[in-house]
């Protein structure tokens, strides 16, 4: 598939459903409560988020998150004083981000861009780029990590989350809609088809410390690995696993043994910090 038209359906994906939306109850009715119960569940679900982001460093410096979802952690920029811009391939995730502000009586340059392509941004402009969980559905990271290093400030640091894999979550995916379902696949291909938008893609270490020595230098990444909600069947499901069957295979699944023995090395969240 044409990388134009994979994008198109990341979009389409993605304008139907802003990340993180779900965990939010109310609606329309008190959209305070809405995005409040959003924060609690994504810094539960994403226990290592805060520490790794560093919102509270942030007072004063230039700030680029790019993919917004329901802007849970681009208020935290906000709110603890950094000069806050935010991209975001969706119309849908714009105005969501930009209603959140208001309600708090916040401020911050917020609109639709492409991770790939920011031309809109000098180069040496930002001192920190965020992302959590977005560039691994770009159908190309590498064009986007150049973009990174580009609009970077000389010392300027890089954070992102990527899907790590071997992990314990591909391995489910892939036996849920592999074995388990007679389609003998390889765990990559049944990733890029089943999670979240079309062409989700996973990385193990070693390829993503590949793709970012084409930018940054090699002893100025850090890649680290965490078992995710997706790992200990944590989140809340999507509507593609309705009924009790699912629910039950949640409250039956063996956490502790996941957690305990499996561990962390095999988890699917993947941070990386490299300064360029």
């Amino acid at each position: 598939m044409h990388m134009t038209d994979r994008k198109s359906q990341v979009k389409d994906h993605w304008e139907r459903e802003v990340c993180g939306s779900r965990y939010g109850t109310g609606g329309a009715a008190d959209r305070k409560h809405f995005f409040e119960e959003i924060e609690r569940a994504r810094y539960k679900q994403d226990y290592m988020l805060r520490s790794f982001a560093r919102f509270e460093e942030a007072r004063g410096k230039r700030v680029l998150e790019v993919g917004l979802g329901a802007g849970t952690d681009f208020i935290q920029w906000v709110r603890n004083g950094a000069v806050a811009y935010g991209r975001d391939l969706t119309a849908a995730s714009i105005y969501t981000v930009k209603e959140r502000l208001e309600l708090e009586g916040l401020s911050a340059d917020v609109a639709q861009g492409d991770a790939e392509s920011l031309s809109e941004f000098p180069e040496n402009f930002f001192d920190i780029y965020y992302s959590w969980g977005v560039l691994h559905h770009t159908p190309n990271p590498e064009r986007a990590f150049a973009e990174a290093y580009r609009v970077l400030k000389p010392r300027g640091v890089f954070r992102i989350m990527l899907y790590h894999f071997p992990s314990v979550g591909a391995l489910l995916v892939w036996l849920l809609h592999g074995p388990l379902r007679f389609r003998f696949v390889g765990p990559r291909e049944t990733y890029a088809r089943h999670v979240e938008s079309p062409g989700t893609q996973v990385f193990s270490v070693c390829q993503a410390r590949s793709l970012l020595e084409r930018c940054f230098r090699s002893d100025s990444i850090a890649c680290r690995t965490y078992l995710g909600s997706g790992d200990l069947l944590t989140q809340k499901l999507s509507a593609r696993y309705p009924g009790r069957r699912w629910q039950l295979v949640q409250a039956l699944y063996p956490r502790w043994f996941v957690r305990h023995v499996v561990g962390h090395r095999f988890g699917t969240v993947l941070t990386i910090e490299a300064v360029k």
